[in-house]
């Protein structure tokens, strides 16, 4: 497959190099060309391009919102069992898991544009699956297929920091975070007016489309972000060569200490507390407020509208002024709060108020965490860190919902978010004691260089 680059990203291979290619070396050669994400601004071109990623993203989450109400009943059709419909969601958290940072590393090696590429036409085949399943394990091998190829957003988050400047990098993930926000609203709306008794299959076959339609988009729009040298630099850097054994040190503690692990460690938390709220908050306002699937689909939507407007529009002001590091705090007391307030105050207002602070919290802290990973990365790093941290989120996604169950049926209905929001203040104190401001971190690195 053909890279599509910027004018002057790669550099002159041979007599065949394109229109785009760097001259070669020599007396007459310009100035050299800044690391990635260095320039002082982000240019007019690459705006452009991250354009193209917010709503390649935006389609993606699209078509992956439009199952997510009708999953559940689509696979009691085949006879699943209760336990079997909320097994679909581990399997997938498992996969993405799993292959979050094998496809970060592809990225850093290969190219954004390409791992980008191959995991929109893997989610739009899982979804084809979907909508064609003839038997419950077929249901089963699409998710576990679909949950590997949307591993890709921590490539399209490298993708971001490869085109911006540090100073800029956090608005940018923001507005990243707005299209996956957003198309978490639009998508569940459109999956539930699809919802036919007569034609189970159609909402999977309509994400299929726009699966289709958005790898055309990117394919013809999305340039490559990753210069071949830069390239060379990952495949050449032994001690990162391969995720998996990355992935295993990093469980194993070896990496203890760095900014990359309390950043992995952070995100394991509070994805832990927002996986055990997410998956009971139906349950807890049916037996609290006596709410059915319609209600609690449009609190969701409530909910993914603050998000989005709160990565799309606040989060890069916040930053500006406080910093990545304060703006990840006080996402996590907003958070931590409004999970307490819904679990302990069993009131509408309460309800409202809470989901308000929940979302809230969650738009400014995941752009910041995006943000401070990137920060604490090196050029040849980029994808393979933003994964480590995206599969440290979906352990999280498949360690919450084990303690939901028993914490609804054996304490109660509230106990859950009570015990989530808990969570969020422990996280808290970890990131106030081992997360550094980047600037902290840069003088650590270079005092550590001249020791």
């Amino acid at each position: 497959m053909r890279d599509h680059e910027e004018p002057g990203a790669e550099p002159n291979a041979g007599p065949n190099a394109g229109p785009n290619a760097e001259p070669n070396a020599g007396p007459n050669a310009g100035p050299e060309k800044p690391p990635v994400g260095a320039a002082k601004g982000t240019s007019a071109s690459d705006k452009r391009a991250l354009g193209t990623v917010w709503f390649t993203l935006f389609l993606d989450l699209v078509a992956f919102g439009i199952i997510i109400p009708v999953l559940p009943f689509y696979a009691e059709n085949f006879g699943a069992a209760v336990w079997q419909v909320t097994l679909l969601s581990t399997v997938f958290s498992l996969s993405q898991f799993i292959m979050a940072p094998v496809l970060g590393r592809l990225s850093d090696r290969y190219g954004r544009r390409r791992i980008m590429l191959l995991s929109i036409a893997g989610a739009t085949l899982s979804m084809l699956v979907l909508g064609l399943a003839s038997a419950l394990w077929m249901v089963f091998a699409a998710r576990l297929f679909n949950g590997a190829c949307n591993a890709n957003i921590s490539t399209a988050h490298a993708y971001v920091a490869d085109k911006t400047a540090p100073s800029e990098r956090a608005k940018y993930m923001g507005l990243m975070g707005a299209a996956i926000g957003i198309g978490f609203v639009v998508g569940p709306i459109i999956g539930g007016l699809l919802a036919l008794p007569t034609m189970p299959e159609l909402p999977f076959l309509v994400a299929a489309g726009l699966g289709s339609l958005n790898l055309l988009m990117a394919f013809f729009w999305l340039p490559e972000s990753l210069p071949r040298s830069s390239r060379r630099g990952a495949a050449a850097g032994g001690e990162v060569k391969r995720p998996r054994r990355r992935l295993l040190a990093f469980l194993g503690g070896e990496h203890r200490g760095t900014q990359i692990a309390a950043l992995s460690l952070i995100a394991f938390g509070f994805y832990t507390a927002f996986a055990n709220m997410e998956s009971s908050f139906a349950l807890f306002t049916q037996a609290i407020y006596g709410w059915g699937a319609r209600e609690t689909g449009f609190f969701f939507t409530f909910i993914g509208v603050v998000i989005a407007v709160m990565q799309g529009a606040v989060v890069g002001p916040v930053v500006a002024r406080l910093g990545e590091r304060t703006t990840l705090f006080v996402g996590l007391a907003l958070m931590a709060t409004g999970l307490i307030a819904q679990g302990g105050v069993h009131s509408l207002a309460a309800l409202l108020l809470g989901g308000g602070l929940i979302a809230a919290g969650n738009g400014l802290l995941n752009p910041s965490l995006n943000a401070l990973v990137s920060r604490a990365s090196s050029e040849n790093d980029q994808g393979l860190n933003m994964g480590i941290v995206q599969s440290a989120s979906s352990l999280g996604r498949i360690a919450g919902p084990v303690f939901a169950g028993p914490l609804f049926e054996l304490i109660a209905p509230g106990a859950p978010l009570i015990f989530a929001g808990v969570l969020v203040f422990v996280v808290l104190g970890v990131a106030s004691r081992t997360v550094t401001a980047p600037d902290e971190a840069d003088e650590a690195d270079e005092a550590d260089e001249t020791a």
